[in-house]
């Protein structure tokens, strides 16, 4: 696969960002219930569509009992401004209260 750009102006180094900051999470949010005593497993599913047009991007996590959902649009998760990092960060935190 080539980095070129697709008819919708995204490159595969695009997807792969994208990519990388959701595993970022999804390892951030199993440290998280980990250290919070919670020593399961951490479980993902996962409702993407490509950009910002397919508007909010779904991560499923589940632990043994509980499940909880990362909901942030496209460019939320690639952006590098203060506030949308706050925002990943919440979502984050909020996974870890709800599955710890």
């Amino acid at each position: 696969m080539n980095a070129s750009a697709t008819g919708d102006g995204f490159t595969f180094a695009v997807t792969r960002e994208f990519h990388r900051r959701m595993a970022a999470a999804i390892e951030a949010v199993q440290e998280g219930i980990w250290n919070a005593g919670t020593h399961d497993l951490l479980g993902y599913s996962t409702d993407y569509g490509f950009g910002q047009k397919h508007g909010v991007q779904t991560l499923v996590l589940k632990t043994r009992r509980r499940s909880a959902y990362l909901r942030l649009h496209w460019d939320t998760i690639l952006s590098d401004t203060v506030n949308d990092r706050q925002l990943v960060g919440n979502a984050i935190s909020s996974a870890i209260t709800e599955l710890a």
